[in-house]
């Protein structure tokens, strides 16, 4: 356990160099109006602006220890002395869950304890609008500080009153614009001091996440845990001797349905057996049928083949026959013609006779 919280503690953090480093650029700004106004540098600022800005200075200066940048270090170091109390604060909160050991503790408690007092809240949360607020006071002060004598008689001693006026106006700005930058200074410091707390925070958690119960598996421990105490119980209120009985005579019925399904299934087989010898005796009947059938046609073709035949020779000899007819016919008709001309001719010759 102590490995591991020296990894989250890095080193030591001193507050000093974290003091200097937000109040180094304030502190050079002022510098810089202190070398104007000895005229070290053109920059114009008057006496009464160099206390104003000074005094909003010293209460930046007082306000740094509040500022979450600062306050990070001191968390830093309250962990690393803590490192034996966070060992003892898991150690006194452990429960063991379904042969499990860690620690029900909350880190979001210890951690909450540990970041109090860091620094004052009520400092840090108006530290952002104060500044501004006392640059735009000291501002108006100076104007009014710098307020020239409008009562003089001369027309030359109100032209110096002006040029005193707008000479004191000018640098009463500088009061307004150092501490809107004080505010804009503040509050980076702030969001990274708060957001390296944050980191922090997160990563102690990771780092014990393995040594601390989640409320899931509480709940899931706590169940398993019931059901192991409870199972022993239920099988030996489950198994008394009604329950076997029972059982008993619901296997054998079970055992004997399973009989009748089987006796079932077997004459279902015999029929389907019988079926299929039936079948293969029917289709080789069939099969010597159409053998017989083919040969029939085969015989029925052979007569068509002869009839075919012997009707192609009663054809052609029907054809000769009927060219003879014709032959006949024609000489017969060839015949009657002569005798029509002579018979013609004997008629006229016996008309011509008379």
């Amino acid at each position: 356990m102590e490995e591991i919280m020296s990894e989250f503690n890095g080193g030591k953090v001193n507050n000093f160099p974290r003091y200097l480093v937000i109040g180094s650029v304030p502190i050079l700004l002022f510098v810089l109006l202190l070398l104007g106004f000895n005229q070290f540098i053109p920059l114009k600022v008057e006496i009464h602006s160099i206390i104003i800005i000074f005094l909003i200075l010293l209460i930046f200066l007082f306000f740094i220890p509040h500022n979450a940048w600062y306050s990070f270090s001191i968390f830093k170091k309250r962990l690393e002395d803590s490192k034996e109390n966070i060992d003892n604060f898991l150690a006194s909160k452990e429960l063991t869950l379904n042969g499990k050991t860690k620690s029900y503790a909350s880190l979001d408690e210890y951690l909450k304890n540990s970041s109090k007092n860091l620094r004052n809240d009520n400092f840090a949360n108006i530290a952002s609008s104060i500044f501004p607020t006392l640059g735009i006071l000291g501002t108006f002060t100076a104007i009014a500080i710098s307020m020239p004598n409008f009562t003089v008689d001369s027309k030359q001693a109100l032209e110096n009153e002006i040029t005193l006026l707008l000479s004191g106006v000018g640098t009463a700005f500088y009061a307004s614009i150092f501490g809107i930058f004080l505010s804009i200074w503040w509050i980076f410091f702030e969001k990274r001091g708060l957001t390296k707390i944050e980191n922090e925070m997160i990563f102690i958690k990771d780092t014990f996440k393995d040594k601390i119960w989640t409320k899931e598996e509480i709940e899931i421990a706590t169940i398993i845990e019931k059901q192991k105490d409870s199972l022993p119980e239920k099988i030996e209120n489950l198994l008394t001797p009604d329950y076997l009985f029972r059982l008993d005579a619901i296997i054998k019925e079970k055992l004997n349905q399973l009989e009748e399904i089987n006796k079932t299934f077997l004459g279902i087989e015999n029929k389907i057996s019988e079926s299929y010898m039936n079948f293969s005796s029917m289709f080789d009947k069939t099969a010597v049928q159409q053998e017989k059938l083919i040969e029939n046609f085969e015989n029925i073709q052979g007569s068509i083949e002869k009839i075919n035949e012997s009707f192609k020779e009663s054809l052609s000899n029907q054809k000769i026959n009927q060219k003879a007819v014709k032959a006949e016919t024609y000489s017969a008709l060839t015949s009657l013609q002569m005798v029509s001309s002579d018979l013609k001719e004997l008629g006229k010759d016996l008309i011509n006779a008379k």
